[in-house]
């Protein structure tokens, strides 16, 4: 996969926006807004792990 780092990187900064809301927002409707974070939590994680799962290019096997 050519952008894998990219992706991961874009990941990684979703996970931190949706603890920022969460921080944010705790004020309001709380269960609701729990389920939706873990929802976007399960759904970064499946997708890091879908990331993952993809062959490696020579690039990434050969960085320094």
């Amino acid at each position: 996969m050519y952008f894998r780092d990219h992706i991961n990187r874009k990941l990684t900064n979703l996970e931190a926006k949706l603890k920022h809301i969460e921080f944010h927002n705790g004020r309001g409707n709380t269960q609701e807004l729990e389920a939706s974070r873990k929802e976007c939590e399960e759904l970064v994680e499946e997708l890091k792990a879908v990331v993952e799962r993809e062959p490696r290019t020579d690039n990434e096997y050969n960085k320094v």
